[in-house]
């Protein structure tokens, strides 16, 4: 890469790439049967009371990535795609960081998964949470949401 820019960690940054970074802000306010939540992993992967949560989060809320029967663990169908485009489990809390997701709800996961994206979502002004809304990574359970709907859909996942 010939021309002008800056040397980091070994890479050559353009000129013309620096000072295009954006705020990320998430939109308070809202109403969970609004909401497009994606949820990760598919109906097979979990277990039936984590199929439950989703499914009830599914049945209330107006749109859910990937679209499918959270109810249901068909093992014969085909592997779904990620919320997202992105290469990773998590890339969904990004969309929520990003406001191109309402909510974002990782069951199965790792510290590892989002330990680095809990601090990307609250200062985008997001929340994230454990299922009984506790800050806590290490439940098994990823919530990232908008404010406004955070503890709805919480109700929602509690509830039978």
């Amino acid at each position: 890469m010939g021309g002008a820019g800056f040397r980091r960690l070994g890479w050559t940054v353009p000129f013309s790439l620096v000072g295009t970074f954006h705020q990320l802000t998430i939109a308070d306010g809202g109403n969970a049967c609004d909401a497009t939540i994606g949820i990760w992993p598919p109906p097979a992967r979990l277990t039936e009371p984590e199929r439950a949560i989703a499914a009830r989060l599914s049945a209330h809320t107006a749109q859910t990535r990937p679209t499918l029967d959270w109810s249901v663990a068909d093992l014969a169908a085909p592997a779904p795609r990620k919320p997202s485009t992105g290469s990773g489990t998590c890339h969904g809390a990004l969309l929520v960081a990003t406001g191109q997701l309402d909510a974002f709800l990782l069951l199965g996961a790792g510290s590892w998964d989002i330990a680095a994206l809990i601090p990307i979502v609250q200062e985008a002004g997001g929340v994230f949470s454990d299922l009984v809304g506790q800050q806590r990574f290490d439940t098994g359970a990823a919530l990232f949401a908008r404010p406004g709907i955070h503890q709805q859909l919480l109700d929602i996942a509690a509830s039978d």
